[in-house]
């Protein structure tokens, strides 16, 4: 029965109970964080965590209980509840950063890199960019981070880079469809007979491959600290480190190391699935866009080698295998300080950021399915102006035959977003020149991608000097590009609309 509570509508109060729901996971998370203080002895994190934990859980329980009704919903709504809630989380997820700040503000031992935090501003944006399994950072100094904090960060974007919702459908059942919450995020593909079923498999994949990556990179000569941190933050396709110069002060067999589990992040967990289930190499290209992904990962670190070698007179090709793999897997580990590389070199890097990895991985970009339709879509115009006045073109993707109508569904979907993304790096970047005008162009454009892609890749225009506007604008393609922008389109247009019915 449709019931109307406080003036608001039983679709609305549905988005408000599941919304509810999503922000547990920062107070579990908070809880699950503990140990971590007292196992380093500190004691001081311990209330930041608190307070997150019952700011989380108590909003949490109230939206949930409060607003239970039951009504029909539509995608639109499911949308909503997606946004709102990796809008609030990260919110939420700012506390300990901004707490941990303030009660050391006055300690001899605090470093810079932690006091930057009192600013809510450095504390929201490192949070955000956890969340959203970007990997931008503010903290000049990571390694002088205290270790729950430097916890807190990777905890945050092994979490992101699954999703939050992915996590919540593993566990309990929301009100909203499941399969509409799934879809919300930016999933599409289901490798089991239920949503239920799909989440619970991903969720033991990633479980598995990241300690797999834990224990590659501790066996290559890591310490534990620093595997466990990088290995949830590789897997994740985050990139946060816990070292000031990202993964450069380590020996080349741990950089060589990290590139497979980049490599595995970006491959999608259908593959996974299937690879695990039949054990066989051949299904790692067994479609196109995983064909086009080795392709890219071969062609794009032969072009990058040459452009270093033209900059240095040297082959760096472990520099640039590393960074390439890095920028078109969306993870953003470093090995090099990228402001140093020419500005052809800087934008190659860039169009691999837009481009990203395979659908259904925990990548940002446009993603490879994507790309590859758009490709198709201008083969097929080609075809159709070679054959005209009768053209007679076969659509064929991925081994399937598909009708005209299904083709231009196809071409329609990934058109769209591929020019939200363009208009969104163009705003970005219109403000970044207003707000860092010294800075070149390039960078500027580079870091707009870097931020929408959710890669984390830097030329330094990131730090915690930026003003707040540009810190805003960052936040915000952030927030974009985890949720392929699409679904804050719909709560922002539903903010300034007539409320849904």
């Amino acid at each position: 029965m449709k019931t109307q509570r406080w003036g608001l509508s039983p679709a609305v109060q549905i988005m408000l109970h599941d919304v509810g729901l999503l922000l547990h996971v920062p107070g579990m998370m908070a809880l699950s964080s503990l140990p971590i203080c007292l196992w380093f002895r500190e004691f001081y994190a311990i209330p930041g965590f608190l307070i997150t934990a019952a700011l989380s859980l108590g909003v949490g329980q109230l939206l949930y209980r409060l607003f239970a009704t039951t009504t029909e919903v539509y995608l639109r709504h499911a949308m909503m509840v997606a946004a709102a809630s990796w809008g609030l989380i990260p919110l939420i997820g700012a506390i300990p950063f901004w707490f941990a700040a303030v009660q050391l503000a006055s300690a001899p031992e605090a470093s810079p890199t932690l006091l930057a935090f009192q600013d809510l501003w450095n504390a929201v944006f490192e949070s955000v960019s956890g969340f959203t399994s970007t990997g931008l950072t503010v903290a000049q100094r990571p390694s002088q981070l205290p270790y729950s904090l430097q916890w807190w960060r990777s905890f945050s974007e092994w979490i992101g880079g699954v999703g939050v919702i992915v996590l919540l459908l593993s566990i309990v059942e929301p009100s909203t469809d499941a399969e509409l919450l799934y879809s919300a995020e930016g999933r599409q593909k289901q490798i089991a007979r239920t949503v239920t079923a799909t989440v619970r498999r991903i969720w033991w994949i990633y479980l598995l491959y990241s300690g797999l990556s834990i224990l590659l990179l501790r066996l290559a000569g890591m310490p534990w600290w620093d595997a466990i941190n990088h290995g949830l933050t590789g897997i994740s396709t985050g990139g946060f480190s816990i070292r000031d110069d990202s993964l450069g002060s380590y020996s080349p067999l741990i950089q060589l190391a990290a590139v497979p589990i980049m490599i595995t992040g970006a491959i999608s967990f259908p593959i996974h699935a299937c690879l695990l289930r039949e054990r066989r190499l051949a299904v790692l290209w067994q479609d196109t866009q995983h064909r086009t992904l080795w392709l890219l990962l071969m062609v794009g670190t032969l072009i990058l080698l040459w452009e270093t070698y033209e900059l240095s007179g040297s082959v760096l090709w472990l520099d640039s295998l590393f960074q390439w793999v890095s920028a078109l897997g969306t993870c953003g580990f470093e090995t090099v300080d990228l402001q140093d590389w020419s500005p052809s070199a800087q934008l190659w890097l860039t169009l691999a950021m837009i481009i990203g990895g395979a659908a259904g991985s925990t990548v940002g970009g446009l993603k490879l399915n994507r790309a590859v339709t758009l490709y198709k879509a201008i083969r097929w115009r080609f075809q159709r102006l070679r054959f005209a006045p009768d053209p007679a073109i076969r659509y064929r993707l991925d081994g399937k035959d598909l009708s005209e109508t299904e083709a231009g569904r196809r071409i329609e979907s990934a058109a769209t977003l591929a020019i939200l993304w363009l208009l969104a790096i163009t705003m970005g970047v219109f403000v970044l020149l207003h707000v860092v005008p010294i800075a070149p162009f390039q960078e500027l454009l580079f870091e707009a991608a870097s931020a929408l892609g959710s890669v984390g890749l830097s030329t330094g225009v990131t730090s915690p000097d930026l003003p707040w506007l540009g810190k805003l604008v960052l936040i915000l393609l952030m927030w974009l590009g985890r949720l392929e922008i699409i679904p804050v389109l719909v709560l922002l247009r539903a903010l300034v609309r007539r409320p849904l019915s």
